[in-house]
């Protein structure tokens, strides 16, 4: 045993005398020349809030209350099965006028006569939140039968929130807007119906 040292430190000092620094591994890290410990891997850049989040998906601003403020008008009512209060196309609804802006939606107060439709709500600071997957699903089926006689093939439903008042039956969570064409939006509304929107001409 007493050789075997001897040996070991004899070649310690003959690598130290030639100039070679030798390296002590301390639980695995490499000690260096100063004597402290030498960083053996690449620094870990901390992930950026954007690969945090997921991706935001460019449909979700397709409807954008800025953009399509103006007046849009009832030119179809859908209804679904079963017993309905309504009819479709039902002359309570026909005709009447939505007043949308960046800051609020309303019903005109100058559309047609409102006997037998819900047109009192008002909504401050509308937004849209587009659904998705398991969401969009069960909208999509909820309103199969309405979609159908929209002909509207390819829903993408999304849900109208609001920063005061309401937009919709509050007991379904409010309206479901669903893009339809060119200057076109079906959106749920009371009496499990839905109602088919078109853009007016702006005012001259």
């Amino acid at each position: 045993m007493r050789n075997k040292f001897s040996f070991s430190l004899a070649l310690f000092f003959a690598l130290a005398g030639c100039g070679e620094t030798p390296t002590v591994s301390t639980n695995g890290v490499n000690m260096a020349d100063n004597g402290t410990a030498a960083n053996t891997t690449e620094p870990v850049a901390p992930a950026s809030n954007a690969q945090n989040m997921a991706v935001a998906d460019p449909a979700a601003s397709q409807i954008d209350f800025a953009a399509l403020g103006g007046r849009w008008k009832v030119t179809g009512v859908a209804v679904g099965g079963g017993v309905q209060a309504l009819v479709r196309n039902d002359p309570a609804y026909m005709g009447q006028v939505m007043d949308v802006s960046a800051d609020k939606l309303a019903w005109a107060k100058d559309g047609a006569p409102a006997s037998g439709a819900t047109l009192s709500d008002s909504c401050e600071g509308p937004v849209t939140a587009r659904q998705e997957v398991a969401a969009a699903k069960d909208y999509d089926g909820q309103f199969s039968a309405q979609l159908a006689q929209l002909k509207i093939t390819k829903p993408d439903p999304h849900a109208v929130e609001c920063d005061g008042g309401n937009w919709g039956p509050e007991a379904a969570g409010g309206a479901i807007l669903f893009p339809a064409g060119k200057d076109r939006i079906a959106m749920s509304w009371y009496d499990n119906t839905m109602l088919l929107l078109e853009r007016q001409p702006a005012a001259k």
